[in-house]
């Protein structure tokens, strides 16, 4: 098999450095990778801060010797860091063609909030506010802008966790139905309004291009498998698209996929 763990109460990235030094990763040959073999190496790291731990790890691994590392790559996983993966090779890009750019989060925080005040102005057109606490709460661009980080962090969720908004409707029994189809009326906003923008600027939320970049990545090894060794580290498939690059490189004759035991140092500064 090509799944590895550490143990728990064992430092993660110093185990992991130690072992492709010492050649039992990927293939366990156990002969230790050469000068110009070591930086054909990739590596997937959960975030960019492991990525940074990790080059630590590899000095004292080796003694403090100056070595060239593995390609180190933050898949990011967690919602500190969604500007994908980060080091991506350009071969990557090459397949997965013109993935369009991640609207910045001050726009998208601008927009939200535009929009926000433009349905709230449309109940209140329509005489409907005073029936509608969704209304009420966004009557100044203040509350709208409180609405709209509100909004964000929903639709984060959402596509983190790569699942559809359609069936909102059928949630609620039919006894609230009045209630709940103001509720979706709002929602229109994250179903509608904000795809209708995001298309006709041509740039796709952040992360919703993590996942597109990600599962693009997982299609390129599986369309052109590497003859160097690929390993996913401390990823623990926390969102759908990792658990495609996971199961991508674990199909390579050179990938290995390391878990995290229990308690690990893939956070560490």
């Amino acid at each position: 098999t090509n799944i590895y763990t550490v143990e728990a109460g064992r430092p993660f990235l110093d185990c992991l450095a130690a072992a492709i030094l010492a050649g039992t990763l990927p293939a366990g040959s156990g002969r230790a990778p050469g000068l110009l073999e070591l930086p054909r190496i990739t590596l997937y790291l959960p975030t960019r801060r492991a990525t940074r731990a990790l080059q630590d790890a590899f000095l004292r691994a080796s003694g403090g010797r100056a070595l060239l590392l593995p390609k180190v790559t933050a898949v990011s996983e967690g919602e500190e860091d969604l500007s994908l993966i980060a080091a991506a090779a350009s071969d990557m890009e090459a397949h997965a063609g013109a993935i369009p750019p991640a609207i910045g989060e001050l726009e998208r925080r601008l927009v939200l909030t535009s929009l926000i005040r433009r349905w709230t102005e449309a109940m209140h057109s329509a005489r409907e506010s005073s029936s509608d606490p969704l209304a009420a709460t966004a009557t100044t661009s203040a509350q709208a802008a409180v609405l709209a980080k509100e909004l964000a962090q929903l639709m984060d969720m959402v596509e983190t966790e790569d699942v559809s908004l359609d069936g909102l409707a059928k949630l609620v029994p039919e006894t609230f139905s009045e209630h709940w189809q103001k509720t979706l009326e709002f929602l229109s906003i994250v179903t509608e309004m904000w795809p209708a923008y995001l298309g006709e600027s041509e740039m796709l939320s952040a992360a919703g291009r993590r996942n597109a970049v990600i599962r693009a990545e997982a299609a390129r090894l599986a369309a052109s498998p590497p003859d160097a060794p690929v390993i996913v580290a401390g990823v623990t498939g926390s969102i759908p698209a990792t658990v495609a690059l996971m199961r991508a490189v674990a199909s390579l004759p050179n990938g290995a996929i390391v878990l995290p035991a229990l308690d690990t140092d893939l956070d560490a500064e």
